[in-house]
């Protein structure tokens, strides 16, 4: 099996790094074996990167984040357009 050397400016932040080591560790797996399960998974179902941006974007701990796909997509100019047509 051929290796592949990322570039010198893959870089990831040091805390989220730390804290997704300690969940590895729990599992007994370390970052190149869950690389390569994640990327033998995205193969299969290329839809599990929506899946898992989706996850990575969803906030929680405060009373917006429950809203999250609760309310919909449209952005504020939509909803201000839509309003105004709705009056007239």
């Amino acid at each position: 099996m051929g290796t592949l050397t990322v570039r010198k400016n893959f870089k990831f932040d040091k805390e989220l790094v730390d804290k997704v080591g300690a969940i590895l560790q729990e599992k007994n797996l370390n970052f190149t074996q869950f690389l390569s399960h994640y990327f033998q998974a995205v193969v299969k179902d290329p839809t599990l990167i929506d899946t898992v941006e989706k996850k990575a974007k969803q906030r929680t701990g405060n009373f917006i984040g429950l809203l999250d796909d609760k309310i919909g997509d449209t952005d504020y100019k939509e909803m201000k357009r839509s309003y105004h047509e709705n009056l007239s």
